[in-house]
């Protein structure tokens, strides 16, 4: 198929030979009842880097997502086949406590939601309820740690006491950010992290998100194909509940393998 014209930033992609398998889904279906929502999604997602997932409104790209920290587990009715291997163990395996993985698979949604308890507060919930500090001096650096890596900290570090409520959309968003890293994840999910923000507090989360895959592996779902192509390294376009396909953003932007990808990217389809 001809060659579709879409220029991308140059980007530092991550050394071969420095590259782990973090994730691996394996022939992942999802059900809600008799209704098969998603089919036979086989991908390997790498350790520090971010992959956008992207495709039409309703295609499976958020269920999909959803699998990745078991959260389908809390509606009823959805079944989850297949499998996905977090460094080696099936995620969905009995003996898996779907709390203590969420623990690792932290989620940011799409509207910012932080608590409605003090800045301080929002940060210290995780880190308190999984017992992973003893002391109000080591909450205080968990809570500087992750504001700072947020972003943030310079912004409200005189006003920690303060409702995190009382924040701008953009900061809301990179509280819970720091909300979510705060229990030191390996895994961070964002399902369309920037779409009630504005552009300049897009920009500073999108900033975010590039520092962050140094530490983590980001998995995305956007519909802005420009969002996908700044902060993501791999892209996979899901369609009517398919994997359609999935590699290096650069490549799926300018020379993608199957008509619909390029049909989705050039707004054909969507």
């Amino acid at each position: 198929m001809a060659e579709i014209n879409v220029t991308l930033p140059p980007r530092e992609s991550t050394p071969a030979a420095a590259s782990k398998i973090k994730l691996s889904a394996r022939n992942v279906g999802v059900f809600y009842g008799a209704a098969n929502a998603l089919r036979d999604v086989n991908m390997d997602f790498e350790e520090n880097q971010v992959i956008s997932l992207i495709g039409p409104s309703g295609c499976g790209k958020s269920t999909f997502l959803r699998c990745i920290n078991r959260m389908n587990d809390t509606i009823p009715g959805c079944r989850v086949v297949g499998s996905i291997n977090m460094d080696g163990t099936n995620i969905y395996s009995a003996d898996i406590d779907p709390v203590e993985l969420r623990a690792r698979v932290g989620m940011v949604f799409q509207k910012p939601n932080p608590f409605p308890k003090s800045i301080y507060d929002n940060i210290a919930y995780g880190p308190r309820i999984h017992g992973m500090v003893s002391t109000k001096t080591e909450m205080d650096e968990v809570v500087e740690w992750a504001l700072r890596s947020a972003g943030l900290w310079e912004e409200v570090k005189d006003r920690l006491l303060q409702p995190g409520t009382g924040l701008s959309g953009g900061q809301q968003q990179r509280l819970c950010i720091a909300r979510a890293i705060a229990v030191h994840p390996e895994v961070i999910l964002m399902d369309e992290p920037c779409s009630a923000l504005d552009p300049i507090a897009t920009a500073k989360v999108e900033e975010l998100i590039d520092e962050l895959r140094q530490t983590f592996t980001i998995i995305i779902v956007t519909h802005s194909m420009q969002q996908a192509a700044r902060v993501s390294q791999r892209t996979a376009f899901f369609h009517m509940g398919n994997l359609v396909e999935e590699g290096p953003t650069d490549v799926i932007f300018t020379k993608p393998k199957d008509q619909r990808t390029g049909a989705y990217i050039t707004g054909r389809i969507g």
